[in-house]
């Protein structure tokens, strides 16, 4: 063979070496961000697994847990559950979701004593943040197109930092995390 022979056969290797490199790169991008669906919709049914509760000390409960989310007979309303086992007792909270402005992303929920607080959709994720009595909660409740459930519950503490020159009043906030729930959930 000559050489001319080989520059092609080369050629075509490389050629068919950066396409399966494209689609494999494509692959990864497409499962790590993949193609939004409709939410609240495409997420009803029931999903379970286990809500992980820590502090500063570590992992201080591991518990089975339970969501569910359905429609309602309310026109643009909602209802999810979480449930989960804390010994023997079954502790369950029940939250309404409400549409205020789909387009923008912008909605409601109200829990079962009454707290409502507003929620933003972003990336499939419900997030919102509200403060009661000097504790800040933040919590993101990921829908994923994989038939899973993601709850990241954050809850901090306001403090005062000694250690900080004065300041103008309201110059800066501080708080410190306390406790953190993180729950995977597949659907079942």
């Amino acid at each position: 063979m000559n050489f001319k022979h080989y520059k092609k056969i080369l050629f075509v290797l490389v050629l068919f070496n950066i396409s399966a490199f494209a689609q494999k790169r494509e692959n990864r991008i497409d499962e790590e961000f993949p193609t939004p669906i409709s939410f609240p919709y495409d997420y009803f049914g029931n999903y379970s697994g286990n809500l992980r509760v820590s502090d500063y000390t570590g992992v201080v409960a591991n518990l089975p847990s339970e969501f569910s989310f359905k429609e309602t007979d309310v026109k643009d309303e909602f209802v999810y559950s979480l449930s989960y086992l804390q010994g023997k007792d079954k502790k369950s909270s029940t939250y309404k979701v409400f549409i205020i402005d789909q387009e923008k992303g912008f909605y409601a929920i109200k829990d079962d004593m009454g707290l409502e607080f507003t929620a933003t959709l972003i990336d499939n994720t419900l997030y919102s943040t509200f403060e009661i009595n000097e504790n800040i909660m933040f919590t993101a409740l990921e829908f994923t197109n994989n038939g899973k459930v993601k709850l990241n519950i954050i809850l901090s503490k306001k403090i005062n930092n000694k250690r900080t020159k004065e300041l103008e009043k309201d110059a800066a906030k501080l708080s410190n995390v306390i406790l953190l729930q993180k729950a995977v959930l597949s659907k079942v």
